[in-house]
C-alpha cells in the first residue's frame, strides 16, 4: 500500500466518523427538542387543569350561594303569603 492509498483510506475513515458523529448529534438534539416540547405541553395542560379546577370550585360556590339565596327567597315568600292570608 502506498502513501496515497493510505491517505485515502484515512480520509474515508475520518469522513465516516465525522458523519456518524454529526448524525448522532442531530438525533440527540432532535430528541432533546422533542422532550422540551413535550414538557412545555405538559406544563400547559397542568395549568389548564388547575384553571378548570378553580373554575369548577368557583362554579360550585356560586351554585351554593344561589341555592341559599333561593331558599331565603322561598322563606320570605312564604312569610308574605302567610301575612296576606291573615290580612284577607
Amino acid at each position: 500500500m502506498d502513501h496515497v492509498q493510505s491517505g485515502m483510506i484515512m480520509g474515508a475513515a475520518v469522513l465516516t466518523l465525522a458523519t456518524i458523529i454529526i448524525v448522532t448529534v442531530i438525533i440527540q438534539l432532535s430528541a432533546t427538542w422533542r422532550a422540551r416540547a413535550q414538557l412545555a405541553r405538559e406544563d400547559e395542560y397542568k395549568k389548564l387543569a388547575e384553571q378548570a379546577t378553580a373554575a369548577s370550585t368557583s362554579a360550585a360556590a356560586a351554585g351554593h350561594r344561589l341555592a341559599d339565596d333561593i331558599s331565603e327567597i322561598k322563606t320570605r315568600i312564604a312569610s308574605i303569603e302567610k301575612l296576606l292570608r291573615e290580612v284577607a
